[in-house]
């Protein structure tokens, strides 16, 4: 069978697409890698991107480590068409918290929380990132001295850099990673893999 030159190009048009969807600070940056070797990461890992109800679970307990629940987030992954944990955890939170509205527990929920809301609300939907960044400014105001909590709203923040200012989406996770008067609640290796990919982006800061 012949292939024209003009199904040649659509296949070249859809797999360059592909590229640019998975390119960007929150899809490119597998941190979770870093702590492949913890259980509950495992268990993400064969939830086929689904926020199930263990894994849940695991985001609302505050005798986890944060970090932890960063990474299984983001084991959970993203998908270009859209995804709906952030709306699983929405929903849980309010039933064990026995809020009503999504406004009313927003306002109540503790940083770690909020945090775990704005990344899985970013990764639901990378192309829009404003109320995933709402949650996570939040978050920061609850949780200030946490590495991971403001390491997170850096890289959200940079999702939305990326549209204009290719500079700022390396300067904004910089600006955390040198910020000395952080909690360091993540480990090292896992900042390695987020600045292995956002690293490319310093050379337009001139």
């Amino acid at each position: 069978m012949k292939i024209t030159k003009n199904v040649l190009a659509i296949l070249f048009l859809l797999i360059s697409s592909s590229k640019v969807f998975a390119d960007s600070p929150l899809t490119s940056t597998e941190f979770y890698k870093a702590y492949s070797t913890e259980i509950i990461i495992k268990e993400a890992a064969k939830s086929n991107g689904i926020l199930t109800g263990k894994l849940k679970t695991y985001l609302a307990d505050p005798l986890q480590p944060i970090d932890v629940k960063m990474a299984l987030i983001n084991r959970l992954g993203w998908k270009a068409k859209g995804k709906k944990n952030s709306k699983i955890f929405m929903k849980y939170l309010k039933k064990t918290h026995g809020f009503k509205t999504d406004d009313s527990l927003i306002k109540s929920i503790s940083g770690e929380d909020l945090t775990c809301l704005a990344y899985l609300k970013a990764m639901d939907n990378y192309f829009d990132v404003e109320k995933a960044l709402d949650y996570s400014n939040l978050a920061i105001k609850k949780s200030p001295n946490s590495f991971t909590t403001n390491i997170i709203n850096a890289l959200i923040k940079s999702q939305i850099f990326l549209k204009n200012n290719s500079c700022k989406v390396y300067q904004v996770l910089e600006d955390v990673r040198v910020n000395s008067g952080l909690k360091y609640d993540f480990k090292k290796e896992a900042t390695d893999v987020i600045f292995e990919y956002v690293t490319m982006y310093k050379e337009n800061c001139k």
